[in-house]
């Protein structure tokens, strides 16, 4: 409006210039003018299409036009409209679902046009046809009867649907199933997930469900469906056929150790102990079950102490030592505890064994009677070895300086070397006697017998 104003003030004061360059001007202001989009001023002949004010000089009349330009509108709605079986648009009544165009006039009575797309609910008139076992449900309704049902769908609020449905009932045919179960010493079982579990032990147990009802379909659903082609009253009757597993139970018994083999595997015991081995399936399907009772039993250490060394033709007297209760036996026949050989004249195998007859362990220890070594005429006040018997060390206690001592076994197999050394640990060697040798540095030998018990 201020833009008007300006130029109508604009061409009035044109108009005193207008007036001294030609005398006869007359003024003449047209009537304001609407247009859409675009106008053409006869006047001048020129096309406008922006709002303004605008001034022409014909002759000797001044012309001014109030022109206002109006847009036309294109409008596109992209969302699809929801409607029920027609829409009502402007002065039309719409029928069918897309895309339609009208055009509108605005108030300043320019075209528009609107586009918009329309998905429209159809009215129908369906018919199905059904088979169905003893009854069928339709609508929220259960039908038990063969016949022809029509009702009005009103389930969509825009638009009515006649619905005709035709039924036809079969009635269950009567049959009855025997099933049977296998399972190694136990089961459970139960006719459904809601139903609750029966734990079976028993061989030949038996357990037979309802009957076949519509009532209880849902929960023998998982025997026979109940659908058109499986139309039947069911009685299921289940046997269970519980086996035992195969149990065997060994008693072994060994001295020291023991290794077995069970179902191809070795097993080493050390100890007595109650073992319980599941292997291979049997015959029957079912785990192989060993209960192994191993007995382990400590053989008995068995040595010979007593004459070990004599002067030949001389008597020697051996006695039989033993960590457990046995039984002796000397390699002469004697089951005595000791024995006395007479007229020794040279070196003599002797063994003795003895055996725990409660466990049935035994063990044997040999020794070598020495004749031909020369008795040293040291005599205890002046060398002494203690303790003996031993668990473990000796101390050598002599009158004279030591050059060298020796350990010997029976056999006469050296077994340590101690040098000059008078305190001498045996814990290392095997229980048993053993020859003690000692050298003087006074040119003197000493021998004597020690017992090792640990």
């Amino acid at each position: 409006m201020k833009k008007r104003v300006f130029f109508l003030l604009l061409a009035a004061l044109m108009m005193p210039l207008a007036m001294n360059a030609q005398q006869n001007v007359s003024v003449h202001i047209d009537t304001t003018i609407n247009a859409c989009t675009s106008y053409t001023w006869p006047v001048n002949g020129t096309t406008y299409t922006v709002t303004g004010v605008h001034t022409a000089i014909v002759g000797d009349t001044l012309y001014i036009l109030d022109l206002t330009i109006n847009p036309v509108y294109t409008e596109i709605i992209s969302t699809p409209i929801q409607g029920g079986c027609s829409y009502t648009w402007g002065d039309s009544v719409i029928t069918t679902s897309g895309t339609h165009t009208q055009t509108f006039q605005s108030q300043a009575g320019c075209d528009s046009t609107v586009t918009i797309t329309l998905s429209l609910a159809t009215s129908a008139t369906k018919a199905y046809t059904v088979t169905a076992c003893e009854s069928y449900i339709w609508k929220g309704d259960t039908l038990t009867t063969t016949g022809t049902t029509i009702i009005n769908d009103n389930s969509n609020p825009l638009c009515d649907s006649i619905l005709t449905l035709n039924l036809t009932i079969i009635e269950p045919e009567q049959k009855a199933y025997d099933t049977t179960i296998s399972a190694c010493e136990s089961t459970r079982f139960r006719w459904s997930p809601q139903s609750s579990w029966i734990n079976i032990s028993q061989d030949g147990y038996t357990i037979t469900s309802e009957a076949y009802s519509q009532t209880s379909a849902a929960t023998l659903d998982r025997f026979h469906p109940r659908t058109v082609e499986r139309c039947f009253d069911s009685l299921v009757t289940i046997h269970f056929n519980i086996k035992s597993k195969n149990y065997t139970t060994l008693n072994e018994k060994a001295c020291d150790e023991l290794t077995i083999s069970v179902f191809g595997k070795d097993y080493t015991y050390y100890y007595s102990k109650n073992d319980t081995i599941t292997g291979a399936k049997g015959v029957n399907g079912c785990d192989s079950v060993v209960y192994m009772n191993v007995t382990i039993n400590k053989t008995p250490e068995v040595y010979i102490s007593g004459d070990l060394r004599v002067a030949p033709g001389s008597n020697a007297t051996l006695y039989a030592n033993s960590n457990q209760t046995v039984n002796y036996t000397w390699s002469n026949g004697s089951t005595a505890e000791s024995i006395t050989l007479t007229n020794v004249q040279a070196n003599t195998e002797v063994s003795l064994n003895g055996k725990n007859v409660s466990t049935g362990c035994e063990s044997t220890s040999h020794v070598t009677i020495m004749a031909n070594l020369a008795i040293d005429g040291v005599n205890d006040d002046m060398l002494q070895i203690y303790p003996n018997p031993t668990t473990a060390q000796i101390n050598i206690n002599s009158t004279e300086s030591l050059k060298n001592v020796s350990i010997f076994n029976l056999m006469g197999q050296q077994v340590i070397n101690a040098g000059t050394a008078n305190v001498i640990d045996l814990g290392n060697l095997n229980n048993g006697s053993y020859v003690v040798r000692i050298e003087m540095n006074n040119g003197t030998v000493a021998t004597r017998t020690v017992v090792l018990s640990k």
